[in-house]
C-alpha cells in the first residue's frame, strides 16, 4: 500500500465525497474512485458503503481512517523536517572536545574564521571523555575531536592533523617532596604510586606511560585506574597519585599541583581528528584552515 493511496483514502473519508476529494487533490474523480478500489483490493475488505451519490465508510474503513487520518500530513511535515536538517547539516559541524584540555583560545583561532566566511554554519561543542569521543566519531555523532595524538594509534580509518605538541609533564601534589625540585626526571618517580587513565578508556594513553617508564628502567605502580581526565586530576590533587600529562590542562593553574617538566619524555601532541570518510564541506574548510592550506 502507498502512500498515495492512503492519502486518497483519508481525503474521501474527510470529505465524504468522491468529487469534492477530486477536487481537492487536483485529481479525476475516475482515478480516484480506481485507486480506492485497488486499495480495497489490496487490503481485502470494502472501505466504503455507496447508496447512489452518497458513501459511508464501513466500520474497518472507520477503524482505518483514524490510524491514517494524520498520516498523510506527518509524512510531508517529516520530509520538509529531514529537508531542513540535510541543508542545515550542509553548514553545521559537531565537534567533540577532550575533557581538562585547555582548549578555548586554540579553537577560536579556528572557529573564528570559519564563522566569518561562511554566516550561516552552526558549530556544536561538546567535551568528553576518551571513549565517547571516540565512539561519538565512529557513529557520526562527531564531525571531529580535538584530542591526544596517542588516541589515533591504529586507526586507519582516521585522518589528523597536529594542532599544537608541548613537553611531557609530571603532575604532583604541591606539597610532595619532588615538587621541591627545579627539574624532575621521570625515573625519579620509579618508587612513586601513580594515577593513570583505564587502558579501556584510552589504551594509547596507557600503553604510553607503560613506554615512557620502561625507557627509565621500571614499571610504574599505578594504584588508580580512571576512566576520565577530570577523576585523573582529583587523583593528583588528592595526593592519591602522580600523573604524566601534556601541559595543556586545567591543573596548569590548580594551586594544589605542581607541574613540573620531563624534558626526556615524550611530547604529546594535541590532534584535531575526522573519518577520512566525512564527506562535511564543513570539515574540509576547517581542516585547511588548521593545516593553513590557501
Amino acid at each position: 500500500m502507498n502512500l498515495m493511496r492512503i492519502k486518497y483514502f483519508v481525503e474521501v473519508a474527510k470529505c465524504g465525497s468522491f468529487s469534492r476529494a477530486a477536487q481537492l487533490l487536483y485529481v479525476s474523480q475516475p482515478n480516484l474512485s480506481r485507486q480506492i478500489a485497488l486499495m480495497e483490493q489490496e487490503v481485502g475488505f470494502q472501505l466504503f458503503r455507496r447508496n447512489g451519490k452518497s458513501i459511508h465508510l464501513t466500520r474497518a474503513g472507520e477503524y482505518l481512517y483514524g490510524q491514517f487520518r494524520d498520516l498523510p500530513e506527518m509524512t510531508e511535515r517529516a520530509i520538509a523536517n529531514a529537508e531542513a536538517i540535510s541543508r542545515r547539516d550542509a553548514y553545521s559541524i559537531s565537534i567533540g572536545v577532550l575533557d581538562g584540555q585547555e582548549v578555548n583560545a586554540l579553537l577560536e583561532e579556528y572557529l573564528r574564521p570559519l564563522r566569518e566566511n561562511n554566516p550561516d554554519v552552526v558549530i556544536e561543542l561538546e567535551r568528553n571523555s576518551f571513549r565517547n569521543l571516540r565512539q561519538g566519531l565512529d557513529r557520526g555523532t562527531y564531525d571531529m575531536l580535538i584530542t591526544m595524538e596517542f588516541e589515533t594509534e591504529g586507526r586507519e580509518d582516521w585522518d589528523s592533523c597536529e594542532l599544537v605538541r608541548r613537553p611531557g609533564a609530571m603532575m604532583i601534589r604541591s606539597d610532595h617532596p619532588l615538587a621541591r625540585r627545579e627539574t624532575v626526571s621521570l625515573a625519579d618517580f620509579k618508587d612513586e604510586p601513580f594515577a593513570a587513565i583505564s587502558r579501556e578508556e584510552s589504551p594509547g594513553g596507557y600503553q604510553l606511560l607503560f613506554r615512557e617508564c620502561a625507557k627509565h628502567g621500571f614499571v610504574p605502580n599505578v594504584v588508580r585506574e580512571t576512566s576520565s581526565p577530570e577523576s585523573l586530576f582529583l587523583c593528583v590533587e588528592l595526593g592519591i597519585g602522580a600523573a604524566m600529562l601534556d601541559r595543556n590542562t586545567r591543573l596548569e593553574s590548580s594551586a594544589a599541583v605542581r607541574v613540573v617538566d620531563l624534558p626526556d619524555s615524550h611530547a604529546a601532541a594535541m590532534v584535531a581528528v575526522w573519518r577520512k570518510d566525512n564527506c562535511n564541506p564543513m570539515v574540509t574548510k576547517l581542516v585547511k584552515q588548521m593545516r593553513k592550506e590557501p
